[in-house]
Protein backbone atom coordinates (compact mmCIF):
# COMPACT_ATOMS: atom_id res chain seq x y z
CA UNK A 1 0.00 0.00 0.00
CA UNK A 2 1.38 3.49 -1.10
CA UNK A 3 0.64 6.70 0.88
CA UNK A 4 0.78 10.08 0.13
CA UNK A 5 3.89 12.46 1.01
CA UNK A 6 2.50 15.42 2.99
CA UNK A 7 6.31 17.25 2.31
CA UNK A 8 8.11 15.46 -0.41
CA UNK A 9 10.84 18.55 0.09
CA UNK A 10 11.91 17.36 3.31
CA UNK A 11 11.65 13.54 3.82
CA UNK A 12 13.48 11.49 6.44
CA UNK A 13 14.48 8.62 3.96
CA UNK A 14 15.93 6.60 6.91
CA UNK A 15 11.86 6.22 8.66
CA UNK A 16 10.74 5.86 5.16
CA UNK A 17 13.36 3.14 4.82
CA UNK A 18 12.21 1.45 8.44
CA UNK A 19 8.49 1.88 7.40
CA UNK A 20 9.13 -0.44 3.96
CA UNK A 21 6.59 1.64 2.80
CA UNK A 22 6.43 3.21 -0.68
CA UNK A 23 4.97 6.67 -1.38
CA UNK A 24 3.51 8.21 -4.34
CA UNK A 25 2.35 11.59 -5.10
CA UNK A 26 1.70 13.99 -7.79
CA UNK A 27 3.67 17.37 -8.96
CA UNK A 28 2.38 20.23 -11.10
CA UNK A 29 4.87 20.86 -13.81
CA UNK A 30 4.87 24.59 -12.76
CA UNK A 31 6.31 23.60 -9.47
CA UNK A 32 9.59 22.51 -10.78
CA UNK A 33 11.53 25.41 -11.27
CA UNK A 34 13.91 25.25 -13.72
CA UNK A 35 11.93 23.70 -15.63
CA UNK A 36 9.52 25.89 -16.07
CA UNK A 37 11.70 28.16 -16.81
CA UNK A 38 12.38 27.29 -20.16
CA UNK A 39 8.93 25.62 -20.82
CA UNK A 40 6.42 26.94 -23.31
CA UNK A 41 3.41 28.04 -22.98
CA UNK A 42 0.53 25.07 -22.99
CA UNK A 43 -2.72 26.48 -23.51
CA UNK A 44 -4.67 23.78 -21.41
CA UNK A 45 -3.74 22.75 -17.95
CA UNK A 46 -1.54 20.23 -18.30
CA UNK A 47 -1.32 16.50 -16.19
CA UNK A 48 0.67 16.12 -13.14
CA UNK A 49 3.84 14.89 -12.93
CA UNK A 50 3.14 11.45 -11.11
CA UNK A 51 5.90 9.48 -9.12
CA UNK A 52 6.84 6.61 -6.53
CA UNK A 53 9.42 6.43 -4.00
CA UNK A 54 10.55 3.36 -1.76
CA UNK A 55 13.45 3.65 0.35
CA UNK A 56 15.13 0.55 1.56
CA UNK A 57 18.03 -0.85 3.48
CA UNK A 58 20.13 -3.18 1.76
CA UNK A 59 23.41 -5.05 3.32
CA UNK A 60 26.91 -4.56 1.55
CA UNK A 61 27.86 -7.69 -0.53
CA UNK A 62 31.53 -6.46 -0.31
CA UNK A 63 31.52 -4.63 3.45
CA UNK A 64 32.39 -8.18 5.98
CA UNK A 65 31.38 -7.96 9.15
CA UNK A 66 33.32 -7.60 12.09
CA UNK A 67 33.30 -10.26 14.48
CA UNK A 68 30.05 -10.05 16.37
CA UNK A 69 28.29 -7.72 14.22
CA UNK A 70 25.95 -7.84 11.50
CA UNK A 71 27.20 -6.19 8.30
CA UNK A 72 26.42 -2.75 7.18
CA UNK A 73 23.39 -1.53 5.81
CA UNK A 74 22.82 0.91 3.20
CA UNK A 75 20.35 3.12 2.04
CA UNK A 76 18.89 2.88 -1.34
CA UNK A 77 15.62 4.42 -3.16
CA UNK A 78 14.18 3.67 -6.01
CA UNK A 79 12.08 6.62 -8.05
CA UNK A 80 9.58 6.05 -10.65
CA UNK A 81 8.00 8.96 -12.22
CA UNK A 82 6.13 9.58 -15.42
CA UNK A 83 4.71 12.69 -17.33
CA UNK A 84 3.29 14.34 -20.47
CA UNK A 85 6.27 17.34 -20.87
CA UNK A 86 5.08 20.23 -23.21
CA UNK A 87 7.97 21.16 -25.15
CA UNK A 88 9.20 23.36 -28.18
CA UNK A 89 9.62 21.16 -31.42
CA UNK A 90 13.01 21.87 -33.16
CA UNK A 91 11.77 21.44 -36.84
CA UNK A 92 8.52 23.17 -37.07
CA UNK A 93 8.67 25.55 -33.45
CA UNK A 94 4.81 24.32 -32.67
CA UNK A 95 4.32 23.40 -29.21
CA UNK A 96 4.16 19.49 -28.58
CA UNK A 97 3.42 17.18 -25.59
CA UNK A 98 6.34 14.56 -25.16
CA UNK A 99 5.67 11.46 -22.83
CA UNK A 100 8.62 10.62 -20.40
CA UNK A 101 8.86 8.39 -17.46
CA UNK A 102 11.79 6.77 -16.13
CA UNK A 103 12.62 4.20 -13.08
CA UNK A 104 16.40 4.73 -11.16
CA UNK A 105 17.72 3.22 -8.02
CA UNK A 106 20.01 5.60 -5.85
CA UNK A 107 22.71 4.64 -3.07
CA UNK A 108 23.31 6.86 -0.36
CA UNK A 109 26.63 7.67 1.00
CA UNK A 110 28.00 9.50 3.65
CA UNK A 111 29.32 12.39 2.18
CA UNK A 112 31.06 13.84 -0.86
CA UNK A 113 34.06 12.38 -0.84
CA UNK A 114 33.06 9.20 -0.13
CA UNK A 115 30.36 9.61 -3.93
CA UNK A 116 33.57 10.37 -5.59
CA UNK A 117 35.84 7.83 -4.33
CA UNK A 118 33.04 5.20 -4.97
CA UNK A 119 31.37 7.09 -8.04
CA UNK A 120 33.70 5.40 -11.15
CA UNK A 121 33.52 1.67 -9.46
CA UNK A 122 29.70 1.75 -8.82
CA UNK A 123 27.10 1.22 -11.42
CA UNK A 124 24.26 3.03 -9.51
CA UNK A 125 23.57 6.55 -9.05
CA UNK A 126 25.13 7.57 -5.71
CA UNK A 127 23.61 10.61 -3.75
CA UNK A 128 25.31 12.30 -0.34
CA UNK A 129 22.63 11.68 2.53
CA UNK A 130 20.84 14.17 3.68
CA UNK A 131 18.35 14.30 7.46
CA UNK A 132 15.93 16.13 5.39
CA UNK A 133 15.89 15.13 1.79
CA UNK A 134 14.86 16.88 -1.00
CA UNK A 135 12.71 14.11 -3.04
CA UNK A 136 11.02 17.15 -5.04
CA UNK A 137 14.49 18.38 -6.66
CA UNK A 138 15.49 14.92 -7.08
CA UNK A 139 12.30 14.39 -9.48
CA UNK A 140 12.83 17.51 -11.17
CA UNK A 141 16.78 16.94 -11.65
CA UNK A 142 15.84 13.32 -13.36
CA UNK A 143 13.76 15.33 -15.45
CA UNK A 144 15.70 17.50 -16.72
CA UNK A 145 17.92 14.77 -17.76
CA UNK A 146 15.25 13.18 -19.41
CA UNK A 147 14.30 15.50 -22.08
CA UNK A 148 15.32 14.82 -26.05
CA UNK A 149 18.34 17.21 -26.82
CA UNK A 150 16.49 17.99 -29.77
CA UNK A 151 12.51 17.39 -29.12
CA UNK A 152 10.91 17.07 -32.71
CA UNK A 153 7.31 15.79 -33.26
CA UNK A 154 7.23 12.39 -34.71
CA UNK A 155 5.59 13.73 -37.54
CA UNK A 156 5.12 17.83 -38.12
CA UNK A 157 1.32 18.76 -37.85
CA UNK A 158 1.98 20.96 -40.71
CA UNK A 159 4.18 21.95 -43.42
CA UNK A 160 6.66 24.61 -43.10
CA UNK A 161 6.91 27.45 -45.85
CA UNK A 162 10.14 26.66 -48.01
CA UNK A 163 10.62 23.19 -46.87
CA UNK A 164 9.51 20.17 -49.34
CA UNK A 165 7.65 17.77 -47.42
CA UNK A 166 9.87 15.02 -47.12
CA UNK A 167 8.02 12.29 -48.19
CA UNK A 168 7.02 13.51 -52.13
CA UNK A 169 9.47 12.90 -54.83
CA UNK A 170 11.80 15.21 -56.04
CA UNK A 171 10.64 17.31 -58.96
CA UNK A 172 12.89 15.32 -61.75
CA UNK A 173 14.97 18.44 -63.23
CA UNK A 174 16.20 19.12 -67.13
CA UNK A 175 19.42 17.13 -67.81
CA UNK A 176 22.53 18.85 -67.74
CA UNK A 177 24.80 18.93 -71.11
CA UNK A 178 27.76 17.44 -70.57
CA UNK A 179 31.10 19.80 -70.15
CA UNK A 180 33.20 17.59 -71.05
CA UNK A 181 31.63 17.48 -74.67
CA UNK A 182 31.44 20.94 -74.70
CA UNK A 183 35.22 21.13 -74.55
CA UNK A 184 35.85 18.42 -76.88
CA UNK A 185 34.03 20.26 -79.58
CA UNK A 186 36.43 23.40 -78.76
CA UNK A 187 39.63 20.69 -78.95
CA UNK A 188 41.16 21.59 -81.90
CA UNK A 189 41.48 18.01 -83.86
CA UNK A 190 45.08 16.48 -84.69
CA UNK A 191 44.54 17.06 -88.64
CA UNK A 192 44.27 21.14 -88.25
CA UNK A 193 47.26 21.66 -86.26
CA UNK A 194 49.11 20.07 -88.94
Amino acid sequence: MTQPVPRPQALDLRALADSAQPLQGELALAALPRWSADAPVWPSPLVPLMWQALAQWRTSPAAAPAAGRSAPRQLWLQLRWSAQVPLRCQRCLEPYLEPLQDERWFRFVADEASALAEDDASAEDLLVWQPRFDLVGLIEDELLLALPLVPMHAACPSALPGYADATAAPAEEPPQPNPFKVLAQRKPSADSAL
